[in-house]
């Protein structure tokens, strides 16, 4: 699997990352957890270590995923390959007492937050930092002076945020704060002016919900999906007949799954680096990590797949 210089940072990184959330268990706030089971530690640590083993170098996580555990879990997988992986991991959503949301990014909770990041994933130093919880526009500032003194220090390389919010990028770019970008983007919902920014300042990028919540993965073209009153899809905002995006059966390139033509899509757009998985099984990642080595669409391919795209969604 060919490596990508991921923007400005200089770091080389595979185009599939490990995404940590699903691999934390249930994250639950005030009683209602999010519908993920856990599937249980000992197979996340071998699944990673597996997944190193198979080329794959770059893992996000955050201090919210599992309360910690997601964390905890990354560094003891890593703990004999650490300079080996780049490590990527988020600040401000957090659990607070009693299992309430704690959602913060003001200054004053960054140095706390990445010491306890450091110590779950049992590591000096963290490659990228995001912001995870936006911060105020009148806090950049302060937020930039802390960090830049974080990265003399040697405890995070580079940071930036994960956010879809456009405008707060614009700022964070001026005040010279960006330098990794996580944001959502897929074939259904295609973030292009997003992406267009960090394209023309050479941020480094992670693309998440590439899946469209399982309906660009081709699991449910022929059975409606039936969600858990636990789980975050079964909000009625989220109500859709799943079945209908089996149209792109019809148009799927030569030897592509659903899911590997929407990884092949997704890299496919200029200034995408890295793709932040949400799977839990090695399967799924193998996939993936076939997709990332085929050929790249080609231009009719890619327009075939849009056209696909817009029909469903009129």
């Amino acid at each position: 699997m060919k490596q990508r210089i991921l923007g400005k940072t200089g770091l080389s990184v595979t185009p599939i990352c490990v995404g940590g959330w699903q691999l934390a268990g249930p994250l639950a706030f005030d009683g209602q957890p999010d519908g993920h089971p856990d599937p249980g530690k000992d197979n996340v640590l071998r699944l990673i270590q597996e997944l190193g083993e198979r080329g794959i170098n770059f893992i996000d996580t955050a201090e919210q995923y599992g309360g910690g555990e997601s964390e905890r879990r990354v560094g003891q997988a890593l703990q004999s390959h650490r300079d080996d992986w780049i490590i990527s991991t988020k600040f401000g959503y957090r659990v607070g007492p009693g299992g309430g949301r704690n959602d913060s990014s003001s200054p004053e909770t960054i140095i706390p937050s990445i010491e306890g990041s450091l110590k779950r994933l049992n590591t000096d130093y963290i490659d990228i930092y995001l912001y995870h919880c936006a911060p105020a526009i009148s806090e950049l500032e302060k937020g930039r002076a802390i960090l830049e003194k974080l990265v003399e220090q040697g405890k995070c390389r580079y940071y930036g945020i994960s956010t879809g919010n456009v405008e707060l990028v614009r700022a964070m770019i001026q005040l010279d704060m960006m330098d990794v970008l996580q944001y959502p983007s897929n074939l259904l919902n295609d973030a292009e002016e997003m992406r267009s920014v960090a394209l023309a300042h050479n941020i480094g990028t992670q693309v998440r919900g590439i899946m469209a919540q399982g309906k660009l993965s081709g699991r449910y073209f022929k059975n409606q999906p039936e969600w858990s009153s636990d789980d975050n899809r079964s909000r009625p905002d989220n109500a859709d007949n799943y079945k209908r995006y089996s149209a792109f059966n019809a148009i799927l390139p030569e030897g592509c799954t659903m899911a590997q033509a929407t990884i092949r899509w997704t890299l496919n757009q200029p200034g995408n680096h890295s793709i932040c998985m949400g799977a839990k099984n090695l399967n799924d990642y193998i996939a993936a990590i076939e997709a990332a080595k085929m050929p790249a669409l080609t231009t009719g391919e890619q327009a075939t797949m849009e056209e696909c795209a817009a029909t469903i969604k009129s």
